[in-house]
């Protein structure tokens, strides 16, 4: 694992145990595309800074308690790009300390002085999980 590259998922999870998204942010591409078993959509920096609020704010609602990276794989697509597999580890009020885990997949551009996230693709289907764990009514 490059230094740059597990010091920009330090700062990501940092942020997102926190739900701090001013913090995220900056750690994305100006445009970068999110994906999942729904679809994908690509979107600017500024249009996520919108849309991650919101997901804060569900969290939030859900009970999130905690959120940490469980494992990470790095592997190296060419000198400005790597993909980045996390297994996350959230807890909730609800679930107590019991560890929901899932996977994303990150691709992360390594130009300029601080990698950025240009995609992400969430493995599972993250409402459908909710109403199984009775998060979601």
């Amino acid at each position: 694992m490059r230094d740059s590259i597990e010091k920009l998922f330090v700062e990501y999870e940092k942020a997102f145990n926190l739900l701090d998204v001013e913090k995220q942010v900056p750690l994305f591409a100006e445009h970068f595309i999110s994906a999942g078993p729904r679809g994908s959509i690509a979107q600017s920096r500024d249009e996520f800074a919108k849309m991650a609020n919101k997901a804060a704010e569900f969290y939030r609602s859900m009970g999130q308690t905690s959120a940490k990276i469980l494992s990470m794989n790095e592997i190296p697509i060419s000198n400005e790009y790597s993909m980045v597999r996390i297994h996350w580890g959230v807890t909730f009020k609800k679930t107590g300390n019991k560890l929901i885990e899932f996977d994303v997949t990150y691709f992360i551009q390594k130009i300029g002085p601080e990698p950025k996230i240009i995609m992400f693709i969430t493995h599972q289907d993250e409402e459908k999980a909710m109403k199984e764990l009775g998060l979601l009514g």
